[in-house]
This record gives C-alpha cells, sequence and structure tokens, in this order.
C-alpha cells in the first residue's frame, strides 16, 4: 500500500460514510426540519426539460412551501404543476445532515391579503431581486432523512 493511501482504498483526508446510517424522518420532522433554513432547490421543468433552480423559501401558516418567483418567469406556466422543492444542511466535517424533499402540485398566491404579508415579512428572492408573485405548494408527499446519527 502506498503511503499515500488509507486502509479502505480513499485519499487522505476523506471520511467515510460507511457505518454512518440514514435515519428516515416522520413527516412532521421533515416539516420541523425545512423550518430551520430558508433557502433550498425548487425542481420543475422548463420548456419540457429538468430543472432545479436555488430559492428561498418559507413555510406558511398551512404547512406550504411558499416561493418568491423571478420577474423573468411566466408564473402562469407553474400554476397547477407537480413540482418539488428540496432543502438540506450537512457538516463536510462530520458528514452529519438531513435532507428533505416535498413534491406536490404548485399554484399561484393569489390572495391579496396573503401577498402583502409575504411582501412584508415572507422569504427574499434569491439575488434580492424583484418576483413576479408567489407559489405556493401544497407539500402532497414529504420525505426526509438525517446522516450521520
Amino acid at each position: 500500500m502506498a503511503s499515500s493511501d488509507s486502509p479502505n482504498g480513499e485519499a487522505p483526508g476523506t471520511r467515510s460514510a460507511e457505518g454512518r446510517g440514514a435515519e428516515e424522518c416522520t413527516r412532521e420532522q421533515s416539516l420541523e426540519l425545512l423550518r430551520q433554513t430558508v433557502i433550498g432547490r425548487l425542481i420543475h421543468t422548463d420548456d419540457a426539460m429538468p430543472a432545479v433552480t436555488p430559492s428561498c423559501f418559507t413555510l406558511d401558516s398551512l404547512g406550504e412551501v411558499v416561493i418568491p418567483l423571478p420577474a423573468s418567469w411566466r408564473a402562469d406556466l407553474m400554476d397547477g404543476e407537480v413540482v418539488g422543492f428540496e432543502t438540506d444542511r450537512f457538516d463536510e466535517q462530520t458528514l452529519q445532515g438531513w435532507t428533505v424533499l416535498v413534491v406536490g402540485r404548485s399554484r399561484l398566491v393569489t390572495d391579496p391579503g396573503k401577498i402583502e404579508a409575504l411582501k412584508d415579512g415572507g422569504p427574499l428572492h434569491w439575488g434580492h431581486r424583484p418576483t413576479r408573485g408567489y407559489l405556493s405548494i401544497h407539500p402532497e408527499l414529504v420525505t426526509g432523512q438525517r446522516f450521520g446519527s
């Protein structure tokens, strides 16, 4: 074995995730993890191609993921579509962390009172650019995992 090789064949300085099991989270635990961060990834289609867009978000009082839409997007094309939203938090040193995926039907937020409340205290748009509106995702499927516990 070369002096730079580790016994498990990994490069020096890397950490193996072997033996670090993944623990499934309940729906409630997963939603609680979502509340711990404000940035995730919207999973959608763009001209029939898969797309992933970094997005700031919030969970509203109904437990729906609410995302500001960039002014450049055709927001009406997102209304009623099945989309995903994923967020996570990992420590690169310990390889511990979690990931949560929400899948559900999206809808444009149209209630004027809710829009005003989101403008005042809702999520910022990625890059703090102007928004065209807000997209709400009803969480039909919520899965989460903790790693390295």
